[in-house]
């Protein structure tokens, strides 16, 4: 019998190497848990560290460099109830660039739209390979982790090669830039509700999300008007 449950669809905003993404995925997964069939979510790469060598050198960590990345990846995760999260991945192997992880998680999101994964694997990915990066310390820029973290989930090895190697996962990975620019994306994590109209960013509490998302499945709509 059919229910009428409403629906909402909406984006969700990440870096790969984003240690506040990583802690607030506890807050996408009760939100999950608690509104699931109710809920399209769409997965989007927004990478903030697009360049390590120049963040390093140039850019906004050069004066702390990457023990100063460490300790603040460590104090964060410790700060948001995480343990064993060192960040020691900064000083002994760290990534050149999030955009390497992020062509992986694009290129199991589309063998997920393509039906050549199953649905749900493109989330999986990401956090897994996101927990690789921060419990494991690994660096996930590598080929070799990303194709081990999807061994581990039993994907299709000879598919995702072929989409990071024919440039695939890059288009992807470039069109999620183009419409970032396109919607104003500031950092990781980002909500995006209703067109573009609501959004969350950041380090807020679970409380605020709970109850936006509430509120839209009630058919309240967010503000702004065509004017």
């Amino acid at each position: 019998m059919p229910t009428n449950r409403p629906t909402l669809a909406f984006e969700y905003w990440s870096d790969p190497l984003c240690i506040w993404a990583y802690v607030a995925q506890v807050k996408l997964d009760r939100l999950l848990n608690t509104h699931g069939p109710s809920l399209t979510v769409r997965y989007h790469i927004v990478p903030v560290f697009g360049s390590m060598p120049w963040r390093f050198s140039a850019g906004s960590w050069a004066a702390a460099g990457p023990e100063g990345r460490r300790e603040a990846t460590e104090r964060i995760a410790r700060d948001q109830g995480f343990k064993g999260v060192t960040g020691e991945t900064w000083t002994s192997d760290a990534p050149a660039s999030s955009w390497a992880p992020g062509m992986a998680i694009k290129a199991v999101l589309s063998m997920e739209d393509d039906e050549q994964a199953p649905a749900g694997s493109g989330a999986l990915y990401q956090r897994a390979l996101r927990a690789e990066f921060f419990e494991k310390n690994r660096n996930t820029a590598r080929r070799k982790v990303q194709l081990d973290v999807a061994t581990s989930l039993n994907l299709n090895i000879a598919l995702l090669e072929q989409r990071l190697d024919d440039g695939t996962a890059l288009a992807a990975l470039w069109e999620d830039e183009h419409h970032r620019t396109e919607q104003r994306i500031q950092g990781s994590p980002t909500y995006l509700f209703d067109g573009g109209r609501a959004r969350l960013y950041g380090n807020f509490d679970e409380s605020v999300l709970q109850a936006t998302v509430l509120t839209l499945l009630q058919g309240i709509k967010a503000g702004g008007s065509a004017c």
